[in-house]
C-alpha cells in the first residue's frame, strides 16, 4: 500500500481543512471515511497510516513494483529513478496521514460543538449531511488513534520538529486562535440589546455561522484571535494585535460582532471597543463595517 497512490490520494483528502467544502462535496467524503475506517479496523494497517511517507511523484502500479518491472518515482528524485520495495532514501518524507488528519478533526469538532449547541430542528440535506459528516470525522479520528495505541505505533508518529522564534508565535498563536468563553465568564458585549431581540433561529444563519467558526478554528493569522458567546455563534468577539511594520504594531484591538437575523444575506455588524471608553479615536478604517467579512 505504501508503494501505491492511495497514500496520496488519502492525503489530498485530508489536506482539505474546510467543512464547508467537504460537506459540498459530502457523497465523496461519506465514501472516503468509510475508506478510511476499514483501514483503521485492520491493526496490521496502522504503520501505513502512522509512519513517515515517501511523497510519489508518479508510479507504474504496485503490481508491477511488487514483480521488479515497474518505476516508482519519489518527488526529490530524478524522473528516471527506479526504486524497489525497501530501497527508499530517508529525505523527501511526507508526514504520516494520521498527522494530517488534526486540522480537518479540529474544524469538524468547533462546527459539531456549536451546532450541537444551538437549537436547530432543519430538514435540509445540507445541514444534516455537514452534522453527519462531522460527526464521522471525529469517530474515524478516534478509531485511528485506538488501533495505533493498541498495535504500539502511536509512538512512531514524529514528533515535533525544532521551529525557531517566529514559528513558536504563529503556532502559539493557532492553539489560541479561536474558542468558546466558558461559561463561567459573561463579558460585556455592544449587541446585547439586539442579540436579545432575536425571537426565533435561523437554520441557514447558525450553519453559515458554524462553517465559519470551524474554518477560523484552523486558518487565522497570528494576532486574530476570535471568541464567541456560549450557545451564540452569532455574538463574537475579536482580538487584533497589531502587526509589525504598521502604526498599530504593539497595540491590542478589540471589536465585538454581531451577525443579524438576516445573516448572511446582510453584512455582520462591527464595532471597535478598544477607545478608552469614547474618549479615542483611530484611523476611521477600524470603524469600516466591512472590516470583518464572511469567510466563504
Amino acid at each position: 500500500m505504501r508503494l501505491s497512490l492511495l497514500g496520496p490520494v488519502i492525503e489530498e483528502l485530508l489536506r482539505n481543512d474546510s467543512i464547508s467544502d467537504c460537506s459540498e462535496r459530502a457523497a465523496l467524503y461519506a465514501a472516503f471515511l468509510t475508506a478510511l475506517e476499514a483501514i483503521a479496523l485492520n491493526p496490521r494497517l496502522a504503520e501505513f497510516y502512522t509512519s513517515p511517507r515517501d511523497e510519489i511523484e508518479c508510479t507504474d502500479g504496485l503490481e508491477r513494483i511488487i514483480s521488479g518491472d515497474g518505476q516508482l518515482v519519489k518527488k526529490n528524485d530524478c524522473a528516471s529513478s527506479s526504486i524497489r520495495p525497501g530501497s527508499g532514501a530517508d529525505d523527501g518524507m511526507a508526514p504520516p496521514l494520521i498527522e494530517l488528519m488534526e486540522n480537518l478533526c479540529k474544524q469538524a469538532e468547533t462546527f459539531y460543538k456549536t451546532m450541537a449547541n444551538v437549537s436547530v430542528n432543519s430538514t435540509d440535506a445540507n445541514v444534516i449531511n455537514s452534522v453527519n459528516l462531522c460527526k464521522s470525522i471525529i469517530g474515524v479520528r478516534k478509531l485511528l488513534e485506538s488501533t495505533a495505541r493498541q498495535t504500539g505505533r502511536s509512538n512512531s508518529v514524529s514528533a515535533a520538529p525544532q521551529v525557531d522564534e517566529s514559528d513558536s508565535y504563529r503556532l502559539a498563536c493557532a492553539d489560541l486562535a479561536y474558542d468558546e468563553f466558558p461559561q463561567s465568564i459573561n463579558p460585556p458585549y455592544h449587541f446585547t440589546t439586539m442579540a436579545k431581540t432575536l425571537k426565533s433561529v435561523n437554520p441557514r444563519r447558525t450553519i453559515t455561522l458554524a462553517k465559519e467558526l470551524s474554518t477560523m478554528a484552523t486558518s487565522l493569522p497570528p494576532g486574530i484571535f476570535v471568541r464567541n458567546i456560549p450557545n451564540r455563534p452569532d455574538c463574537i468577539k475579536a482580538l487584533v494585535a497589531g502587526p509589525e511594520g504598521t502604526p498599530y504594531y504593539g497595540g491590542l484591538f478589540e471589536f465585538d460582532i454581531f451577525a443579524p437575523d438576516n445573516y448572511p444575506a446582510v453584512p455582520p455588524k462591527v464595532q471597535v471597543i478598544t477607545t478608552a471608553n469614547g474618549k479615542v479615536r483611530f484611523n476611521p478604517n477600524l470603524y469600516a463595517y466591512h472590516l470583518i467579512t464572511r469567510v466563504d
